[in-house]
């Protein structure tokens, strides 16, 4: 489920917005009654823009372990804790303003009094909300990222890794059946791919991760690191694909990075062995005989039973 959250005007934008609000409900009543008015469309649209953005935002705590790490990632959550707390804040200080100043009304001698009591709710009001503009642009870029986040599904998952230009996307878009959906995911410059293969009436959901799952954890910047926590809490197998061929990066640098990845990820890996229709008999047996001594199972990429066997990998 993507977050929809819903966006703010700046500052000075709402409080122009309930004010032309206020007076166009206002415009049929006299003296206070007029003055009432005012103060109340003027609270009521104020409120209405800030507590709908407030619950736009789904609970934290309710969320699942991966996608709270997702959040943490793109935008911190603690900042955005941070951030709600002033909304809420600000909406109790302008209730309580209302209320004082709906009191006074009541009590108000005459229409000329009423106007000052309404225009002095109006300028406390007005400068509430004028505080909350860094946090309403903090916001609305949070409300961006959000939005962009790809849609993973509760279903077991199946992370693509290896090196780059080892045929990664090639098999993504080959068990799949189709070309893979690109998906914002920013924990770098690049994009998810996302895709889902069904066999034997069993389904999963297939995540490449280019730019991320390609090089070693000592080599990512915080963020990046952050995003490996976040994929350790989705991910349920893990498929490698090794280049015999060299094409791209040495036998030696490709079993390195396998190494590594399987001491930080505790989840079954299997081998796609790729490239396999240009790779020589050797380079395919030594490919095998990498992942035998890892202790990995291996499969080659041409295999006609490919996609049934990776499915079938994730529910082990």
């Amino acid at each position: 489920m993507c977050l929809r959250i819903a966006k703010i005007p700046k500052a000075e934008r709402i409080t122009q917005q309930a004010l032309k609000k206020a007076l166009k409900n206002a415009s049929s009543k006299r003296g206070i009654e007029r003055e009432r008015t005012i103060l109340l469309t003027f609270y009521k649209e104020i409120h209405s823009k800030l507590d709908r953005a407030i619950k736009s935002v789904p609970r934290i705590e309710a969320l699942n372990t991966f996608r709270k790490e997702l959040i943490d990632v793109l935008v911190g959550v603690r900042e955005l804790k941070r951030i709600l707390a002033h909304f809420n804040r600000s909406l109790r200080i302008i209730s309580k303003l209302k209320k004082e100043y709906v009191h006074k009304l009541a009590c108000a001698k005459d229409e000329r009094e009423a106007r000052k009591l309404t225009n002095e709710f109006l300028g406390r009001a007005c400068s509430v909300i004028k505080r909350l503009e860094k946090s309403i642009e903090l916001f609305n870029g949070y409300a961006v990222k959000l939005k962009e986040m790809p849609d993973i599904k509760p279903l077991p998952t199946l992370l693509i890794a290896g090196c780059p230009n080892v045929g990664k996307t090639t098999l993504l878009n080959r068990i799949t059946g189709s070309k893979a959906k690109i998906a914002s995911y920013a924990f770098t410059t690049t994009r998810l791919n996302l895709g889902y293969a069904t066999s034997d009436a069993k389904e999963v959901q297939v995540i490449d991760t280019p730019g991320l799952l390609d090089r070693k954890i000592e080599e990512m910047n915080k963020v990046e690191r952050k995003a490996i926590i976040a994929l350790k809490h989705l991910a349920n197998a893990m498929a490698f694909v090794f280049d015999p061929t060299e094409s791209s990066y040495s036998v030696d640098s490709q079993k390195g990075l396998l190494t590594h990845i399987k001491k930080a990820f505790d989840i079954p890996i299997i081998m796609v062995i790729s490239k396999v229709d240009i790779a020589s008999d050797k380079q395919i047996a030594l490919a095998k005989e990498i992942a035998e001594g890892l202790g990995l199972e291996w499969v080659l990429n041409n295999d006609s039973k490919l996609k049934a066997r990776l499915v079938e990998f994730c529910f082990r």
